[in-house]
């Protein structure tokens, strides 16, 4: 079970994607009663948000990557490696749909009456272990309308009013929002993709993913784990 100080790190991410960073967040479980919400969030202005929070493992067999990482993380510590990105977006969309439903029926056991909203947060792509590579999805071809095949229906009879899929570390700055009326959206940060030298990186992913092929999009997605891995850890 993930930490309260590791969700409320990544319900952080979220809200200064949603320009809330000035938004309070404490621990609704801190007296020991399981509510239902990992992390309550607080406007400034009095509204009150509860937040589940979920990480996406995008893999065929849940747990397998992450202890593959774990395992080569303990033979090398102190040194970046990258290994692969899911890039099969059936695998990634049947991870989505899995991790919600699983979600939807917590939150079915609770009645969050003193939340003005209900959120649930998904998040993939997080830094661990020395990379970013058993959470890790690449969005490129990964759509609205996809996500609303295949979870759509799953959300609108839940209790959350906004569900978000956040990459914390993705290949194009994406974010994807959802809500009962307009369900999911992509949305994609290229101002900030020009800014930096990865423009010719995801021009190469595209044209892979068109080509159709994968060994060029595996060894694309592995080259730049190791960049963005290795800028980390040169930040004090």
């Amino acid at each position: 079970m993930a930490s309260f100080e590791r969700e409320e790190i990544l319900v952080r991410h979220l809200l200064a994607r949603l320009g809330l960073s000035d938004a309070a967040t404490d621990d609704p479980n801190v007296a020991g009663k399981e509510t239902g919400i990992d992390v309550a969030v607080r406007l400034t202005h009095g509204r009150s948000i509860g937040v589940q929070v979920t990480e996406v493992d995008p893999h065929t067999l849940p747990g397998t990557a992450r202890a593959q990482e774990k395992a080569i993380a303990k033979t090398a510590p102190d040194k970046p490696y990258g290994m692969w990105g899911q890039n099969d977006p059936v695998v990634v969309l049947d991870a989505l749909a899995r991790a919600i439903t699983r979600k939807v029926a917590i939150a079915a056991k609770h009645s969050f009456d003193e939340y003005k909203e209900v959120w649930l947060l998904l998040c993939g792509g997080i830094p661990e272990h020395g990379a970013a590579v058993s959470t890790f999805i690449m969005t490129p071809w990964l759509s609205a309308e996809d996500l609303n095949s295949a979870t759509d229906s799953l959300l609108q009879r839940s209790k959350y009013d906004r569900c978000f899929f956040l990459p914390i570390l993705g290949a194009e700055q994406e974010f994807y929002p959802w809500s009962k009326p307009s369900r999911w959206e992509k949305r994609v940060n290229l101002d900030d993709i020009r800014d930096v030298p990865r423009a010719a990186y995801v021009n190469g992913l595209m044209k892979a993913a068109e080509a159709g092929d994968w060994r060029e999009v595996d060894r694309l997605c592995d080259e730049e784990c190791r960049a963005v891995l290795a800028e980390i850890r040169e930040k004090p």
